[in-house]
Protein backbone atom coordinates (compact mmCIF):
# COMPACT_ATOMS: atom_id res chain seq x y z
CA UNK A 1 0.00 0.00 0.00
CA UNK A 2 1.59 3.34 -1.00
CA UNK A 3 0.99 6.28 1.84
CA UNK A 4 1.15 9.65 0.77
CA UNK A 5 1.75 12.75 2.83
CA UNK A 6 -0.82 13.26 5.69
CA UNK A 7 -1.72 15.91 8.23
CA UNK A 8 -0.08 14.55 11.00
CA UNK A 9 -1.55 16.24 14.07
CA UNK A 10 0.72 16.63 17.02
CA UNK A 11 -0.20 15.36 20.73
CA UNK A 12 -2.95 13.20 21.96
CA UNK A 13 -4.40 10.51 21.83
CA UNK A 14 -0.56 9.48 21.06
CA UNK A 15 -1.91 5.65 21.28
CA UNK A 16 -4.14 5.85 18.26
CA UNK A 17 -1.41 7.82 16.25
CA UNK A 18 1.43 5.27 17.24
CA UNK A 19 -1.36 2.33 16.09
CA UNK A 20 -2.14 4.37 12.72
CA UNK A 21 2.24 4.71 11.81
CA UNK A 22 3.19 1.29 13.02
CA UNK A 23 0.57 -0.02 9.85
CA UNK A 24 1.97 3.13 7.24
CA UNK A 25 4.82 3.70 8.42
CA UNK A 26 5.93 7.03 9.59
CA UNK A 27 8.28 8.44 12.59
CA UNK A 28 10.05 5.87 14.11
CA UNK A 29 8.18 2.98 12.36
CA UNK A 30 9.30 2.16 8.72
CA UNK A 31 6.48 0.71 6.26
CA UNK A 32 6.06 -2.76 7.02
CA UNK A 33 7.04 -4.89 3.92
CA UNK A 34 4.33 -6.59 2.41
CA UNK A 35 3.39 -9.88 0.28
CA UNK A 36 2.54 -8.27 -3.43
CA UNK A 37 -0.20 -10.64 -4.51
CA UNK A 38 -1.91 -10.62 -1.20
CA UNK A 39 -4.56 -8.58 0.14
CA UNK A 40 -4.29 -7.26 3.19
CA UNK A 41 -6.79 -5.27 5.86
CA UNK A 42 -5.39 -3.11 7.97
CA UNK A 43 -7.31 -2.96 11.33
CA UNK A 44 -6.55 -0.76 14.73
CA UNK A 45 -8.94 -1.27 17.70
CA UNK A 46 -8.82 1.56 19.87
CA UNK A 47 -9.62 0.71 23.12
CA UNK A 48 -10.17 4.10 25.73
CA UNK A 49 -12.19 5.56 28.29
CA UNK A 50 -13.14 7.72 25.35
CA UNK A 51 -12.53 11.05 27.78
CA UNK A 52 -9.98 13.27 26.40
CA UNK A 53 -9.19 15.23 28.90
CA UNK A 54 -5.62 16.56 28.53
CA UNK A 55 -2.41 16.40 26.59
CA UNK A 56 0.85 17.98 26.13
CA UNK A 57 -0.34 21.85 24.98
CA UNK A 58 -3.81 21.83 26.29
CA UNK A 59 -6.55 20.51 28.65
CA UNK A 60 -9.54 21.50 26.82
CA UNK A 61 -11.30 18.49 25.67
CA UNK A 62 -12.87 20.74 21.98
CA UNK A 63 -8.90 20.99 20.94
CA UNK A 64 -7.84 17.30 22.12
CA UNK A 65 -10.85 16.10 20.55
CA UNK A 66 -10.04 18.39 17.20
CA UNK A 67 -6.58 16.41 17.03
CA UNK A 68 -8.08 12.84 17.31
CA UNK A 69 -10.62 13.90 14.69
CA UNK A 70 -7.80 14.56 12.53
CA UNK A 71 -6.10 11.59 12.85
CA UNK A 72 -9.36 9.45 12.48
CA UNK A 73 -9.74 11.31 8.80
CA UNK A 74 -6.06 10.27 8.03
CA UNK A 75 -6.72 6.82 9.28
CA UNK A 76 -9.67 6.42 7.31
CA UNK A 77 -8.30 8.13 3.72
CA UNK A 78 -6.16 4.82 3.75
CA UNK A 79 -8.60 2.40 4.34
CA UNK A 80 -7.76 1.00 7.36
CA UNK A 81 -10.75 -0.48 9.86
CA UNK A 82 -11.17 1.45 12.51
CA UNK A 83 -13.14 0.08 15.64
CA UNK A 84 -13.64 2.08 18.31
CA UNK A 85 -14.29 0.60 22.08
CA UNK A 86 -15.07 3.19 24.94
CA UNK A 87 -14.89 1.78 28.25
CA UNK A 88 -17.16 3.47 30.45
CA UNK A 89 -17.87 1.89 34.07
CA UNK A 90 -18.22 6.02 35.50
CA UNK A 91 -21.20 6.88 33.66
CA UNK A 92 -19.57 9.42 31.68
CA UNK A 93 -20.99 10.36 28.27
CA UNK A 94 -20.79 8.24 25.40
CA UNK A 95 -18.61 9.83 23.09
CA UNK A 96 -19.59 11.40 19.97
CA UNK A 97 -15.93 11.21 19.16
CA UNK A 98 -15.58 8.32 19.15
CA UNK A 99 -18.54 7.08 17.51
CA UNK A 100 -17.37 9.16 14.61
CA UNK A 101 -14.00 8.05 14.46
CA UNK A 102 -15.15 4.86 13.85
CA UNK A 103 -14.93 3.45 9.91
CA UNK A 104 -18.47 2.70 10.35
CA UNK A 105 -21.20 2.62 13.27
CA UNK A 106 -21.41 -0.46 13.57
CA UNK A 107 -17.61 -0.69 14.71
CA UNK A 108 -18.24 1.33 17.87
CA UNK A 109 -18.68 -0.62 21.09
CA UNK A 110 -19.85 1.39 23.97
CA UNK A 111 -18.94 -0.80 27.09
CA UNK A 112 -20.66 -0.49 30.50
CA UNK A 113 -19.11 -3.21 32.26
CA UNK A 114 -16.02 -4.54 32.55
CA UNK A 115 -16.99 -8.07 32.07
CA UNK A 116 -18.35 -7.37 28.25
CA UNK A 117 -14.74 -6.89 26.98
CA UNK A 118 -14.37 -10.41 26.12
CA UNK A 119 -17.16 -10.81 24.40
CA UNK A 120 -16.59 -7.48 22.14
CA UNK A 121 -12.98 -8.64 21.05
CA UNK A 122 -14.51 -12.15 19.69
CA UNK A 123 -17.64 -10.08 18.23
CA UNK A 124 -14.55 -8.12 16.20
CA UNK A 125 -12.50 -11.13 15.71
CA UNK A 126 -15.58 -13.11 13.98
CA UNK A 127 -16.49 -9.95 11.99
CA UNK A 128 -12.76 -9.68 10.85
CA UNK A 129 -12.54 -13.34 9.98
CA UNK A 130 -15.38 -13.38 7.94
CA UNK A 131 -13.77 -10.41 6.30
CA UNK A 132 -11.10 -12.77 5.46
CA UNK A 133 -13.26 -15.48 4.25
CA UNK A 134 -14.85 -13.62 1.88
CA UNK A 135 -12.08 -11.98 0.14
Amino acid sequence: MQVGRFQQPLGEPIGLQVGWLSLVGGGPFPVVPKVPLYQYTDVIILLTGGLNTQNRWTSTQDDIDTRQATTCANIKLVNVELYTIQVNTGGDPTSTMLQTCASSTDKFYLLTAADQMTATFNTIGTNLTKLRVAQ
